[in-house]
């Protein structure tokens, strides 16, 4: 059968330019027989992390069997319909519920695959089985001769994926199988972690925020079947599943590293540029990076062509730049290990400082990784903040009343520390409040729903609490209103 893939959503098929330019200065494609030796460094670099895992502890072969063997969807899943827009509500849900049903070797894939250690998609297509080549089931770079293209088609099998899981649990439950319904639910959480670990910033992005978006679906579908999902298992969601996402991970989820390849990939393509004496080669230089200040707009060209010929008689050396990128890396990775509201991260980036013409190559050939950060803490919130759920559901199922007060559900229903938001300057807990039956109006994405019972929420990057009047997901201001599921809520409203 064929295996149909959507469009990735969120516009994360496509690295980053600056890959482009260092395989446009290369003159050959990454990961081909005949690679430059400039290349295939490149790509022993990429890959070296996964090297030195065992094949046995990567999952991409045994779950991209799996994809193979997928059927069409209903519908094209991408940016407008994705996990976290279907529910059993909507229009034509039995067709997705059939579709599940007949692709139950997804979720048999993703059961086994969850106690591996990386997905370990590898970086260019040598070596790698021609039917996961032929179903773009890998990281291609560049695709049908035009080096300017580096496409990541993999992360659209992740989209499908996602897609088959949300209507998997949603049809499971509806038959009261309510066990197997979180196991597969479960494996793709851990599955989705495992990605979160690639190398490239862009894989980052797409991994992280698929977790993210798939942690909002459990807590959707914890909503719509408390009452008939059983204690014991909402109690082993909370106390033993969601808290051990991976082996590794504590709840403020530290071993998600910064990306690692697009430093080589930058040094890479300074490094292109200069000649044997240290110093830039004026016609690589321009180039290269017209090239790449111009992609995707090809009538700026020659304005942009005039203005780096300008720039490389001023430019930094080969060396120079090297340091510069370096200190560029070595600033992120000391904030991201770092604690978030610690006093460097006030200080300007070295980014920031940096010369934009004397350094205008190592510029433009870094992203501004302020997103991944900004991500970070809204995945945590999203981890912790279901971990939470689950234990608050617990305790309403066993007790018959929604907590007054979050700690009396900690240690029996949740473990303590999982109260915490990553968004508070003082490391402190998400606000609890016990609402029972006045309603509380909040404004959503989805329109304004009226919650009861209680609710649990964080701040967001004002770093404020504003009482939950509003939410938004990870946004610049208002709450971030983690239960009850807002969403499932707006759902049942009408809206």
């Amino acid at each position: 059968m064929d295996c149909h893939l959507p469009a990735v959503s969120r516009s994360i098929l496509r690295l980053a330019p600056l890959t482009a330019a260092v395989l446009m200065a290369f003159g050959s494609p990454i990961g081909l027989t005949n690679a430059s030796a400039q290349d295939a460094e490149l790509l022993r670099k990429l890959n070296a992390p996964y090297a030195r895992v065992a094949d046995s502890a990567k999952s991409a072969t045994k779950l991209f069997t799996a994809v193979l063997d997928m059927t069409k969807p209903p519908a094209p899943i991408g940016e407008d319909f994705n996990q976290t827009t279907i529910y059993p509500g909507m229009d034509g849900f039995a067709a997705w519920a059939n579709w599940a049903a007949a692709n139950e070797g997804i979720g048999k894939a993703l059961i086994e695959c969850q106690g591996m250690q990386v997905l370990g998609v590898p970086y260019g297509t040598a070596g790698v089985d021609p039917k996961f080549v032929e179903r773009g089931l890998v990281i291609e770079v560049g695709s049908g001769g035009d080096l300017s293209e580096v496409r990541l088609p993999y992360l659209a099998a992740l989209e499908s994926v996602s897609a088959y899981v949300a209507t998997d649990m949603y049809r499971l439950c509806e038959a009261g199988q309510f066990e197997q319904a979180f196991a597969t639910g479960m494996a793709h959480l851990r599955v989705l972690r495992q990605a979160c670990d690639a190398q490239m910033y862009e894989e980052k992005l797409a991994a992280m925020t698929m977790l993210a978006d798939a942690f909002s679906v459990h807590r959707d579908v914890l909503y719509g079947y408390q009452e008939k999902m059983p204690l014991e298992l909402l109690k082993k969601l909370s106390l033993k599943e969601y808290p051990f996402l991976k082996a590794s991970d504590t709840e403020r989820l530290k071993r998600i590293e910064l990306p690692e390849g697009d430093l080589y990939v930058a040094e890479a393509m300074i490094a292109s540029v200069f000649g044997s004496d240290g110093q830039v080669a004026d016609d690589r230089f321009k180039k290269t990076f017209a090239g790449l200040q111009s992609a995707g707009q090809p009538l700026t060209g020659f304005g942009a062509s005039k203005r780096w010929e300008r720039i490389a008689n001023v430019h930094g050396s080969r060396e120079a730049s090297m340091q510069k990128l370096n200190a560029i890396y070595d600033d992120w990775w000391r904030r991201w290990r770092l604690p978030a509201y610690g006093p460097m991260m006030a200080a300007p980036t070295a980014l920031s400082k940096t010369n934009p013409v004397k350094y205008a190559a190592v510029v433009l050939s870094v992203a501004d990784i302020d997103a991944l950060f900004a991500l970070r803490r809204r995945l945590v919130a999203e981890f912790c903040g279901t971990a939470c759920a689950a234990g608050i559901v617990s305790y309403h199922k066993e007790l018959g009343v929604w907590p007054d007060d979050i700690k009396k559900a900690y240690t029996q229903f949740f473990p303590k520390r999982f109260n915490f938001d990553p968004y508070d300057k003082d490391y402190g807990s998400f606000r609890f409040e016990s609402l029972g039956t006045r309603a509380r109006g909040v404004e959503t994405e989805f329109g304004r729903v009226d919650v009861t019972g209680c609710m649990l929420y964080a701040r967001n990057d004002d770093n404020q609490f504003s009482g939950a009047t509003r939410h938004a997901e990870g946004g610049r201001a208002d709450d971030f209103v983690l239960w009850p599921a807002l969403r499932a809520i707006s759902r049942g409203q009408g809206k």
